[in-house]
């Protein structure tokens, strides 16, 4: 085939000459190829017949020791496991010049352990055996210029020149292909997890079950990675802990703050402004970001990245990710996690529209039930007593002046309750501020009850509405209890929270009932006087201030000594009273 007037060689002819320049001196007798090329053939084709002298006059030499020299491919030349020539392309890929190449192995340049664990040495002898064969095509572990390990990889091809067995190793940097695909498996890896947790944000009915498979997939995405979910509300100054998952290395202690400070820095520029944190604790100057002493290693890079859930302009809380070993997220990673952020963002608030338009109608069903039941009860109870009062004498008179009056302190109560719920639900967590307990507690004590308080000096973040609380539970200890009710109150007053007590010697309260205790129809026993809200008062409150409330045995496994019921508030020891 003539081409503008240059004729390309011969494929047999070229073989032979590409051969000759592996030692210029010696003549090819014979080449065992990849495609199995018969030794016999090749010895008898007259094209396999190059002048001893064709390193210094045959053209076609030049041409492939051009090729050689100009492959942007590494090429070597092995004699056993020793390189006896190097191209251009090998020096600038192990940054060591071609000739110095010359008398390595190569194991000498590669790291002493390939990934599966084998010494370099050991697998390279063992697939150089392999080339007997024929070609041998593997991936392996170089270490280039600059001391970086790249990935590669290899062709070991068998040849013969005259007497002597070479072999040519072609190897190929393919770090940029590996590294392309990792990074879009890992991609795909985001999305689909990122699909999962949009799923569970709209169908979970509970947000914080909802949080929790966000917080499992991330710490599945990300390894050795602590993952933390705050909740926050536009009036408050602080965000609080809802879900933990994972564990940084070396600090299994490590499970998250309770609380973070959403109008100081660096946390203001998540919850003021939504914009994202992503950074790397690289040295003990990293300012602002809490925890960071306790996770910090001076060996190993930790990214962060704090991602706000944000909807609609208004921040609901944010995604905390430390993770070790990495020097950061990428640009792709970041934008998910953005995008994540927003989606659950979004679900937070369709799940608060749904809770709020539920919490509307249970209130509007709670006043109707106060209206019709206990409203309306206590008017008939009224008007009945006046209809006996009329013809009634003595006694009996006295009785029913004394039902009118306990109505009219049930109505009282009524009107009370009413109040605050009413009071509850228009009040927010921006109002809460550091309360001492003791005087609080002190004055909710009702008169002439044997009462055992020592004060503890413990301040809690709450409200005016916190008495509400103790109000109703002295009054359940002294309606249920027996003539001689008495009263426990111990206080333990711990780092971040305040626990509060409160034991009675009344005739307790059965396990069906205490499931089921603080809802917000439950009278305890057919027979006692009560609107059944009292608790479900003392619930809503506890909630409210951050806290709980729950109820058990004062003496465990016997019911009928009396009731404990246990509050837990949020600790203000450390906060300036106003």
């Amino acid at each position: 085939m003539q081409t503008a007037g240059f004729r390309y060689p011969d494929p047999v002819k070229c073989i032979g000459t590409l051969q000759n320049f592996f030692t210029p001196e010696e003549r090819i007798s014979s080449i065992i190829l990849e495609q199995g090329s018969d030794r016999e053939d090749l010895e008898a084709s007259p094209e396999c017949s190059i002048p001893a002298d064709a390193s210094g006059r045959d053209p076609e030499y030049f041409f492939f020791e051009e090729i050689f020299e100009s492959s942007p491919e590494c090429i070597l030349i092995l004699e056993g496991e020793t390189i006896t020539r190097a191209n251009a392309a090998s020096g600038e890929f192990f940054g060591i010049a071609p000739d110095k190449l010359a008398g390595k192995t190569p194991a000498d340049l590669s790291p002493a352990m390939q990934p599966d664990g084998e010494s370099s040495c050991v697998r390279m002898e063992r697939l150089l055996l392999k080339r007997i064969r024929g070609p041998v095509k593997f991936g392996w572990i170089h270490i280039a210029a600059g001391g970086i390990e790249r990935k590669t990889e290899v062709i070991l091809t068998p040849v013969r020149v005259g007497r002597h067995s070479r072999i040519m190793a072609n190897i190929r940097d393919i770090t940029p292909l590996i590294d392309a695909r990792q990074k879009v498996q890992s991609q795909y890896r985001l999305l689909q997890m990122t699909n999962t947790m949009i799923m569970a944000m709209h169908t979970e009915e509970k947000i914080e079950d909802a949080l929790a498979v966000v917080a499992d997939e991330l710490n599945t995405l990300f390894e050795n990675s602590l993952i933390t979910i705050y909740i926050t509300s536009p009036d408050s100054e602080e965000a609080h802990l809802a879900v933990s998952r994972g564990e940084l290395p070396g600090h299994r202690e490590s499970q998250g703050h309770n609380r973070l400070p959403t109008t100081q820095e660096p946390y203001a520029t998540v919850y003021q402004r939504g914009d994202p944190i992503f950074c790397e604790i690289h040295n003990s100057r990293v300012s602002g970001i809490i925890g960071k002493n306790e996770i910090y290693n001076p060996d190993i890079p930790t990214a962060v990245g704090i991602i706000p859930l944000i909807s609609d302009g208004t921040i609901h809380g944010s995604i905390n990710i430390f993770t070790q070993g990495r020097e950061g997220f990428d640009a792709d990673e970041q934008s998910l996690l953005v995008n994540i952020g927003r989606e659950i963002g979004g679900a937070i608030r369709s799940g608060m529209m749904r809770d709020e338009l539920k919490a509307t109608n249970d209130l509007a069903h709670l006043f109707l039930d106060i209206l019709v039941h206990d409203v309306n009860n206590a008017h008939m109870i009224i008007g009945g007593s006046l209809e006996l009062l009329k013809d009634a004498e003595g006694e009996e008179k006295e009785s029913c002046v004394n039902l009118i009056r306990s109505t009219l302190d049930t109505a009282a109560e009524i009107h009370q309750n009413v109040m605050m719920i009413r009071s509850i639900r228009e009040g927010g967590e921006k109002s809460q501020r550091p309360v001492p307990l003791d005087a609080v507690i002190q004055r909710a004590i009702p008169p002439g009850i044997n009462v055992h308080f020592e004060p503890s000096g413990a301040v809690v973040y709450a409200d005016e509405l916190l008495s509400g609380i103790f109000y109703n539970l002295f009054s359940n200890a002294v309606k249920y209890g027996c003539a001689d009710a008495g009263i426990w109150i111990s206080i333990r007053d711990d780092m971040d929270e305040v626990t509060v007590t409160i034991e009675d010697n009344g005739p307790g309260i059965s396990d069906t009932d205490k499931e089921q205790l603080f809802s917000r129809n439950l009278r305890i026993g057919s027979k006692k006087k009560g609107l059944g809200i009292g608790l479900y008062i003392c619930m809503t409150l506890a909630r409210r201030y951050g806290g709980s409330i729950r109820v058990t045995d004062r003496v465990a496994g016997c019911q009928e000594e009396g009731s404990a019921f246990i509050l837990t508030l949020r600790s203000a020891r450390d906060a300036t009273l106003k």
